[in-house]
């Protein structure tokens, strides 16, 4: 435990559930559309899918005890460089309005975060910042003592897909089985050597209940060839453990909101819902395609679509380095809302990334 005058910074324990949905429910992403990634019912459901091991920092009040900051760290099998390795990734910063800028809350937390590395893990953390989060670039870019050194790495789109678009029938699609999960954990792991940071999945991996929470085998779309799978990915609803809720609007969107919704029947756009409901969508996650072939990639996107919409998810997401070449067929085929993130390599000691050059290849279900 780090204790800094006025805050008292330690691991998590079970019975801070609360407090942690709390904090994730209270302390939204801002922009036009405020929301908050939350997890109900427990803040620990998620940590088996995000890592292993997973620990979540808190920062308390000692006048009262409650908890005003938190953050996660957790650690996966990535390839970096073409080999495994392990990966550690930063997450879930959240501080109470009251305490934000307090650089003892930032310093205690990155101490301790400090301590639970361990010697076969990389020198380096992943993480991603919005980009328009000005303050939070500024601050963890400005090499202040007693944080670790951030370096950024490259741009990070995500895009949140509308389901109403209207479905085009593809061929030579199958949907995944028990039988064919060797297969998948094989595709992920050729093409995972050839990108950055793409998590290492074992069949164990994808078959596992905690591991892989809420996901089954026939969420997995493939493309086939010669018996060997070429291209897949899965799409992947979390909402048992992870949700997208909606806290507030800008003045301009919140002005133009009842126009949008209106009009959204004859657009095809989704509706913008009302604050505090939470947003349906899942996850296009576990992609891999031999060649980066565009056809099978947008084959497989069209079946996952279809699949969507016959679920009703208003939305499906999709995270993916904002160089690549997939991303200018996604923004055309639907109408997308695109978020823009950085990568960051996050240093604990002096000395190069030594990264060299792939394209990152970051899974938007894990962060």
């Amino acid at each position: 435990m780090n204790q800094r005058p006025g805050i008292v910074v330690e691991e998590a324990r079970p019975e801070d559930d609360p407090e942690l949905r709390r904090l994730l429910r209270d302390n939204p992403m801002d922009g036009e559309i405020r929301v908050s990634l939350e997890r109900e019912p427990n803040a620990f459901l998620s940590a088996a899918v995000e890592g292993e091991p997973h620990r979540t920092i808190v920062a308390r009040d000692p006048s009262g005890g409650g908890i005003v900051g938190m953050g996660s760290r957790s650690v996966w099998n990535a390839f970096v460089n073409g080999e495994p390795r392990r990966l550690g990734y930063l997450s879930q910063l959240r501080v109470d309005r009251a305490w934000r800028g307090k650089k003892r809350l930032l310093t205690g937390g990155y101490e301790l975060i400090r301590s639970f590395r361990e010697p076969d893990e990389l020198p380096f953390d992943l993480t991603t910042i919005v980009a328009d989060n000005q303050v939070a670039r500024r601050l963890l870019g400005a090499g202040l003592p007693g944080l670790p050194a951030y370096r950024e790495i490259e741009g990070f789109t995500t895009l949140v897909l509308p389901a109403t678009s209207r479905p085009r029938t593809v061929s030579g699609i199958e949907r995944g089985t028990g039988e064919r999960m060797a297969g998948i954990a094989a595709c992920l792991e050729r093409n995972g050597r050839r990108h950055q940071f793409a998590p290492r999945f074992s069949t164990a991996d994808l078959l596992s209940p905690e591991r892989s929470r809420g996901l089954a085998p026939e969420d997995f779309f493939l493309a086939v060839s010669g018996g060997e799978v070429v291209g897949c990915l899965s799409l992947w609803d979390q909402s048992g453990f992870k949700q997208a809720v909606v806290r507030g609007y800008g003045p301009r969107l919140a002005r133009w909101r009842p126009w949008i919704n209106l009009l959204s029947p004859l657009l095809r756009t989704p509706r913008l819902p009302d604050p505090g409901q939470i947003l349906p969508h899942a996850y296009i996650a576990h992609l891999a395609v031999d060649g980066d072939d565009p056809a099978i990639f947008q084959a497989l996107t069209e079946a996952a679509f279809a699949e969507a919409r016959a679920r009703r998810y208003v939305y499906v997401v999709i995270g993916l380095a904002s160089r690549h070449p997939w991303l200018p067929w996604l923004k055309r085929r639907f109408r997308a809302r695109e978020y823009a993130s950085t990568l960051y390599a996050v240093h604990w000691e002096d000395g190069p990334d030594a990264l060299d050059g792939r394209m990152p290849h970051v899974e938007v279900a894990l962060l």
